[in-house]
């Protein structure tokens, strides 16, 4: 069965704050390109904090189906 642990939507929700709140600042302040990288790397570490959940979803579908 997929264990989603509780702490990992809690981990993304406080990384979306926190990019929010940099993408706010940085382009009030001018900085267009810093404000689009900061989204970026919010994304890509959102990114590599999914992919192993995703991966075991594919195993889980995997092993019901016996796809092996």
């Amino acid at each position: 069965m997929l264990g989603v642990d509780v702490s990992l939507i809690f981990r993304l929700a406080a990384l979306a704050i926190m990019i929010t709140i940099f993408y706010t600042f940085l382009k009030q302040a001018g900085r267009d390109e810093y404000a689009y990288m900061t989204v970026l790397a919010g994304l890509a570490i959102a990114l590599l904090w999914i992919i192993p959940v995703i991966m075991e979803l594919f195993n889980a579908v995997r092993a019901v189906f016996q796809l092996y």
